[in-house]
């Protein structure tokens, strides 16, 4: 007789050189786990109906590498819970086909107004600020339902999306601010709704309609000074003091701040990657591919201090604030604004926590001390040009620079005068 499935037994079962074992449960018929060639545990159910027709579904696959992995026992309380259906008359196989088709139908039902409605009320007014709220509702309302809101969520596609992105494009804008920067708020939103209808299952997944090429806006000239800096960091302890801002959310912040990481890097910055003995961070998937980035005393004071006050067994260096999982950007993006807020500091439609990172890369790329080469490894840049776009230089440093040359040249010039100095032309006597 079969033994009763354990954790234990199925990560212990070797992946078989062709074909697949099948592992059977020894207290619940017909409940086991399939052990691929590669190496894939997959836990199912079969079961005979009770006219006669056999049937078999699958659980879920057990996978360390992911928290998120079904437990053997998580399974066999699945397949008690199919059994019992069986039970009572059931086909639990074709119940799935039967939901799936459902969802299918519901969502082929679904316009672009529906599911702007339930992004709005499922996400943007759960995980957003109410100021932000207030600008998708008016974006959604006035620039994107009354033009696409009719449209089948099924059938919009990148082209209608296009179209939409150049009538916003021409449309006037009051009260300040260019239809450009308009429109391409309003793309926006509808390339994050869209991600969040394929999460919801409205649409398949990677078909994001939204993701369509933006007019180039004007080069970001805004920095951040030394002395907003420093009201900023001060505005990030007091809130976080008051409990107005999450310690992880005030981590991710600092963390920004002491290595110039983009938002992504440290929301998805893991402890397996943080080598204090190296002094080194590590990423093994990012925007530019595999990073690697010296960590800085202050970023390494941050990290050891976070480190001691973690669980023992928590994978993300900036959890999730509420539930399993890791930092959401815009959760980050969302403290910084009330930082900014508290900071007094403002910076227009450019706000956002990218400026972080040009005041980092500002400060290291005019570092005359550090060649470009060792300046674009700590900042994480693959190409000179996309450095030389973050080579931002005040109004101050450029005045000082031109009249340090002209004054060197004008001393030049009067030397030579004075000595009498004339240049030979082609190499001959003067």
């Amino acid at each position: 007789m079969a033994d009763k499935l354990t954790d234990k037994i199925v990560d212990g079962e070797p992946a078989p050189t062709s074909g697949q074992t099948l592992l059977w449960d020894g207290e619940l018929k017909g409940f086991g786990c399939r052990v691929t060639a590669g190496g894939k545990r997959v836990f199912f159910y079969n079961y005979r109906t009770r006219d006669g027709r056999e049937g078999r579904v699958k659980i879920g696959e057990r996978d360390n590498s992911r928290r998120d992995t079904w437990t053997t026992a998580a399974a066999r309380k699945m397949a008690l819970d199919h059994a019992a259906d069986v039970r009572m008359g059931g086909d639990p196989a074709r119940g799935l086909r039967d939901a799936k088709a459902a969802r299918k139908a519901e969502a082929a039902a679904l316009t672009v107004g529906d599911v702007l409605d339930a992004f709005l009320s499922g996400h943007a007014k759960v995980h957003l600020k109410p100021k932000t709220v207030t600008e998708y509702e008016r974006v959604i309302g006035k620039l994107i339902v009354p033009r696409i809101g009719s449209v089948k969520i099924a059938e919009l596609a990148t082209p209608a999306v296009a179209r939409l992105y150049q009538d916003l494009l021409k449309l006037p804008r009051r009260g300040g601010g260019s239809a450009a920067t308009q429109a391409a708020a309003a793309i926006r939103v509808l390339s994050s709704a869209m991600a969040w209808a394929e999460e919801a299952g409205h649409r398949p997944a990677g078909s994001n309609p939204a993701k369509i090429r933006l007019k180039s806006s004007r080069r970001r000239e805004r920095l951040f000074s030394e002395n907003e800096v420093a009201r900023l960091l001060a505005a990030t302890e007091a809130l976080e003091r008051e409990d107005e801002l999450s310690a992880t959310v005030a981590l991710g912040i600092r963390l920004l701040f002491a290595t110039g990481c983009r938002a992504g890097e440290i929301c998805g910055l893991e402890w397996a990657g943080v080598d204090f003995e190296r002094g080194l961070l590590r990423w093994s998937d990012t925007k530019t591919g595999t990073l690697r980035k010296p960590m800085t005393d202050e970023a390494a004071t941050l990290l050891t201090a976070a480190r001691q006050a973690v669980p023992v067994g928590t994978r993300q260096v900036c959890p999730a604030v509420r539930g399993d999982g890791t930092l959401r950007v815009e959760t980050l993006e969302a403290g910084f604004e009330r930082v900014m807020e508290a900071a007094d500091v403002t910076a227009g439609e450019n706000a956002t926590l990218h400026l972080i990172r040009h005041w980092f890369a500002t400060k290291t790329y005019t570092d005359k001390s550090i060649p470009l080469p060792t300046a674009m490894a700590i900042v994480g840049h693959k190409s000179v040009a996309t450095a030389m776009r973050y080579a931002h230089v005040s109004d101050e440093e450029l005045t000082t620079a031109a009249a340090g040359a002209a004054q060197r040249r004008r001393e030049a010039v009067e030397a030579a005068g004075k000595r009498g100095q004339v240049v030979p032309l082609n190499g001959g006597e003067a």
